[in-house]
Formats: C-alpha cells, sequence, structure tokens
C-alpha cells in the first residue's frame, strides 16, 4: 500500500441527514485543507484536536459551512495527519466536498483504507481492525459487546502473553544449541513439557469459545421447517410480530424462502421460512423445496412444525427423518392448539423422542413466550460474554489458534521422544507464525488486503 499519497472518503452512510463526515488523511491532508477552507485560523499552524469554523469554497464560491477538526499524527486514528470536515448531511454537498479534494490532489480512499493506515501504522493490531468492522456491523448486545472488547484489546492481550511464553521457550532452546557442546539445559524437560503443556490447554480453552463468539457476532441461523399449511408463516410472523409472510388456507402458498431477523435478549435470530417440504408439483414448487433443503442445511437451530388439528402424515414421518439426519438442534412445535386436536403426540415423541415439543398457537399468540426462552437457551446457554471474557469470533482466528495449538503439542511429542533442539524448535516456531498470523505481525499482503476489502469506504 502507498502510505506517501493522501486519501479522502465520505464516512457517514450515504443519504439526507443532519451532517455527513469527509474523512481526508496523509501528508498532504492539512495542506490540502488549507487551500479549500475559509475560516478565521490558519490550519498548518493548528493544533491537534482543534475543530474550526468555517466554509469550504471553491475559489470565490462558497460550498457549505462547515466544521473542519485536525488531527496530528500520530494522534490519529490513522497515525498521520488527519481532517475531518463535518458538512451538511446531503449527497450532492457531501460528494461536491469529495470532488474538491480530489481536484487539490488527494486520491478516493480504498474499501477500509484509512483501518488499514492505522494498523500498519500500528494503532491496532489486525484483531483490533476486525473489531472496527464488527462495531460498525453489530446489531444487538452480544455482537456490540463481543467487538467492543475486541477493540478493547482483550484478545490480542491475551494472545500475546501465550506468544510471549512461546518465544521464552524457543529462546531458551536456541540458547542451548549454541552451547551443544557443553551439554547444558537451561530448562529441564520436564519444566520445558509442563510449561508447553499448560500454553496448549490456555488455547484449548480460547478456543471452545468459538462457538459462542460466532453466534454472537453473525447470529444464529433458524429455519422453519414442516409440511405445507401446518402454519409455518403464521409462527415467522408471531415470532417478528408482523406480517412478514403471506398466510393463507391454501397449502402451498410459500414457494420461496423468506427471511427475517429477531433480536432475543441482545442474541439476533435470522429465521427463515420456507416452501413445504414434499413432493414438488410443478416447477416452481421444486425449486422452493430446494431452497428449503438448503436452508436446513445453513441452520444452526430447527423449528420443525406440526399441525395438531391434523393426524400425522408420512410427510410428517419423512420430515422428522430428514431433520434428524442433519443433527441439528431441533426444537418440535405443535402449531394450532386453538383447534380441536387429532394430533397423535405420543406417536409424534416415537419418532422423534430427543429434545423438546412444545404447543402452540400462531395466529392466537399462545406458547409463544415460552418458545422465545426456549430459543434463547438453546441458542447460547452460557450467556451474552462477561466483562473480561476472551471469546474467538472469527473461523480466521479460530484456525490460527489451533495451528499454532497443533506446533506446541508437536513440540511437547518431540520433546518426550527426547529429540533434537532443532526438531522442537521448528515446531514452536510455527506455532509463532501461526499466533502472529491472527495479531497480524506474520501476516501476507495479499490476507490484509482480503480482510480490509470487506470494510467500507471511509472507514
Amino acid at each position: 500500500m502507498e502510505l506517501t499519497d493522501t486519501i479522502v472518503a465520505i464516512s457517514t452512510p450515504p443519504g439526507e441527514g443532519g451532517i455527513a463526515v469527509i474523512r481526508v488523511s496523509g501528508p498532504e491532508a492539512i495542506l490540502i485543507s488549507q487551500k479549500v477552507f475559509k475560516g478565521s485560523r490558519d490550519l498548518s499552524i493548528s493544533k491537534g484536536h482543534q475543530a474550526h469554523h468555517g466554509w469550504i469554497v471553491e475559489g470565490d464560491e462558497p460550498i457549505d459551512e462547515v466544521v473542519l477538526t485536525v488531527f496530528r499524527k500520530p494522534h490519529s486514528f490513522t497515525g498521520e495527519d488527519v481532517v475531518e470536515v463535518s458538512c451538511h448531511g446531503g449527497v450532492f454537498v457531501s460528494r461536491r466536498i469529495v470532488e474538491l479534494y480530489v481536484a487539490r490532489g488527494a486520491r478516493p480512499a480504498e474499501p477500509g483504507e484509512f483501518s488499514q493506515r492505522g494498523f500498519l501504522k500500528g494503532k491496532m493490531d489486525l484483531c483490533q481492525a476486525e473489531a472496527v468492522a464488527d462495531l460498525i456491523r453489530a446489531r444487538t448486545e452480544a455482537s456490540h459487546k463481543v467487538a467492543a472488547y475486541q477493540l478493547e484489546g482483550r484478545l490480542s492481550e491475551r494472545l500475546k502473553e501465550i506468544r510471549e511464553h512461546v518465544v521464552k521457550a524457543c529462546s531458551l532452546l536456541e540458547i542451548e544449541l549454541d552451547f551443544c557442546e557443553e551439554d547444558i539445559e537451561f530448562l529441564s524437560r520436564e519444566e520445558l513439557i509442563g510449561m508447553l503443556d499448560s500454553l496448549s490447554e490456555e488455547m484449548k480453552s480460547i478456543l471452545s469459545s468459538y462457538d459462542r463468539g460466532r453466534v454472537c457476532r453473525e447470529g444464529i441461523r433458524m429455519v422453519i421447517i414442516g409440511r405445507p399449511n401446518v402454519g409455518k408463516s403464521s409462527v415467522l410472523n408471531s415470532l417478528v410480530e408482523r406480517e412478514r409472510a403471506i398466510v393463507t388456507e391454501i397449502p402451498g402458498t410459500t414457494r420461496d424462502t423468506v427471511e427475517d431477523i429477531l433480536d432475543i435478549e441482545g442474541l439476533l435470530f435470522i429465521i427463515t421460512d420456507t416452501a413445504g417440504i414434499r413432493e414438488a408439483r410443478d416447477k416452481v414448487e421444486k425449486y422452493g423445496v430446494q431452497r428449503a433443503r438448503q436452508a436446513l442445511g445453513a441452520s444452526d437451530i430447527v423449528l420443525l412444525v406440526f399441525d395438531g388439528s391434523e393426524p400425522l402424515t408420512e410427510e410428517d414421518r419423512s420430515l422428522v427423518s430428514l431433520v434428524e439426519k442433519t443433527g441439528k438442534k431441533t426444537i418440535k412445535i405443535i402449531n394450532k392448539i386453538d383447534l380441536a386436536q387429532r394430533i397423535d403426540v405420543r406417536q409424534l415423541k416415537k419418532w422423534a423422542p430427543e429434545g423438546l415439543v412444545l404447543k402452540v398457537s400462531a395466529l392466537k399468540q399462545k406458547g409463544l413466550p415460552e418458545l422465545i426462552r426456549v430459543l434463547e437457551k438453546a441458542a447460547l446457554s452460557d450467556g451474552i460474554p462477561h466483562v473480561g471474557e476472551v471469546v474467538l469470533t472469527r473461523i480466521r482466528h479460530r484456525d490460527c489458534l489451533d495451528k499454532a495449538r497443533q506446533g506446541v503439542g508437536k513440540a511437547v511429542s518431540s520433546l518426550r521422544k527426547g529429540m533434537s533442539q532443532e526438531f522442537v524448535v521448528v515446531d514452536l516456531r510455527g506455532a509463532l507464525d501461526a499466533l502472529g498470523e491472527i495479531t497480524g505481525q506474520t501476516t501476507s499482503a495479499d490476507i490484509l488486503n482480503n480482510i480490509f476489502n470487506e470494510f467500507c469506504i471511509g472507514k
């Protein structure tokens, strides 16, 4: 990445609003701002963290009345000189100001380029940079908390401590190699194995947090499955408390997947209503059934719905078998309990003895509070991460930490076999590289570009 140029971008969402913010970063951020800003003070002598009132102008033509804030390097988000222009919100005004900066020598920023510059300047490590994007995208208390904790540096600090111990072990072994002729041990093999075993267990503990962290960051994917006309769409509408899906008495009304979100006690549920799974009667219904099966495969939790006003059918039995084969958490729901009941609950429990069977009336809103409590418990039994807790939220972090743990495990195995220090050091260096990849110490340029390309422009 070229760090000698100056970049500019709108940092607020597009559209109309009270204000818009244009961010400028680079060696000429203040100089270019001086060319387009007319105020009572000279920006070139402005101290950092100072705001200036004035006008953005093009020659003698006023463009907008603004507040311009100066941040001097290295005390800024990017570690460079930064100027932030707060102008009136509006598509034309903000775009016009960006065009003025580009005309004076800045270039449009790439996605995530401000955050990437902050990372390259040492203002944050890669975990914290990724947390910036997660914090922006957070939609619930859980996703906000895990992103804020990671931005604060809790995961980074924990990994730093682990890495320091691995470096210590590696250094002692390498020193021993320098004194191989004297046959000196700076740390007994028993002590070294004990230390590495302890580090392995600590990494294992962090790895075990991934499922909770992923659920907090990404949400829980829940799919509603059942044969046609059992009330799947009514269950969706009742959960999200609005008419999200069309409901009629005609079987097969839902021909495609319908998705919505629900916040339950700070956890995001992404709920997918599906077409009734049965032998398709036409091409459109066939596509709907295929999408229903795909949604089932991608889900974390399955709501398997039955019609309590009708006897169980072979289609119901087939669906029970289909869902059981997935091994996913399943909540069985008997719907339409406001009608005369004809379903054989004992038969249903014989088919699927595991898990809960809840009775609801989606139409009359009966049994919904109990369903919501069960969903919360099924999604995250240990609750939202508490203050001070470290959790993994990204598969990249999990895979790298797992690789590091494997490297430490190989080193322990080599030590127990009495192998030479050279072999142990190679394993430990592999673990160090994997740990460094999480925080960005040993990450390739391609990986960095892929990560920051996921960011929005202006961040």
